[in-house]
């Protein structure tokens, strides 16, 4: 059977159509894995920091005991890219003359000048051990 000279003509302009989408797609997947991936990496992290902040453990701990270095990293970059400059961790209060640091919340604790702990905050109030 002979085929006709505008169906040899358009093969090759579908074929490589074809191709091109072929490509498309490809990157598309990739770049769908990429930011898939780095949300399930935030979300584990999040949920990791939430466990830790309501069971008391220590973050970092956690982190180097349940997290590979990809998850690791992002920490990494996530810390050096945020602005501490305008961040007040601890509060200031003077009694009796001697100057103590605070974290100004419901049962935070009261720190000396040698980062003890000699106290901690009720209703709001800094109040030192005895």
């Amino acid at each position: 059977m002979k085929t006709s000279d505008s169906i040899k003509e358009i093969y090759p302009k579908i074929n490589s159509l074809l191709g091109e989408i072929d490509n498309e797609v490809k990157e598309s997947l990739k770049r769908i894995k990429k930011d898939f991936s780095s949300a399930l990496i935030e979300e584990k992290i999040t949920f990791l920091k939430t466990i830790c902040n309501g069971e008391g453990l220590d973050f970092s701990e956690m982190k180097e005991k349940y997290l590979n270095e990809k998850e690791k990293k992002l920490i990494k970059e996530q810390v050096e890219n945020k602005d501490f400059s305008n961040e007040v961790l601890l509060s200031s209060v003077n009694i009796d003359g001697i100057q103590y640091f605070y974290e100004n919340k419901e049962k935070g604790n009261v720190y000396d000048l040698k980062s003890k702990v000699v106290g901690v905050v009720k209703n709001g109030v800094p109040m030192l051990n005895n």
